[in-house]
């Protein structure tokens, strides 16, 4: 894949759709491409995390076991939590179809957060939409007690 590939799907991303071009040409040089065939686990709920995930083409599920929290496709981010904190994941990940997805490793990522705000707000308004969606899903259904950020 190209650099000026990687360029446009960064920006094509909520969190990086302010960030100035030279970070995102720094970013886009620092992924890594990753190709998977249907049906490959990416990571397990447990595992413990330290990277997100950019859907470059492809569609994944977020699941634990048989439960789906939601289905991602060409542009949206996975694993944005572990970016910010090497904590166990949340849920698994599996491919639904062939898939790219552009890994980006936290350490790169904190040496570009501490030149660029930019991207920290995009993070913090991705992990805001998501916890607002949860937020009305929970509403929807007061008697689940199923908590999901993927």
């Amino acid at each position: 894949m190209l650099l000026i590939e990687k360029v446009l799907t960064l920006r094509a991303s909520e969190i990086f759709s302010e960030t100035p071009e030279p970070e995102l040409v720094e970013l886009a040089g620092v992924l890594e491409e990753i190709h998977l065939p249907p049906g490959s686990n990416l990571f397990s709920k447990g595992e413990m995390g330290d990277c997100m995930y950019i859907i470059y083409k492809g569609r994944v599920k977020i699941h634990d076991q048989e439960h789906t929290f939601a289905e991602l496709e060409e542009n949206e981010l996975l694993g944005e939590l572990s970016i910010l904190d090497t904590e166990p994941r949340s849920a698994s990940v599996t491919t639904l179809e062939d898939t790219i997805l552009l890994k980006l490793a936290q350490e790169p990522f904190y040496e570009i957060l501490l030149n660029n705000a930019e991207v920290l707000k995009g993070i913090l308004k991705t992990l805001c939409r998501r916890l607002r969606q949860m937020d009305a899903r929970m509403v929807s259904t007061p008697l689940s007690s199923e908590v999901d950020l993927y």
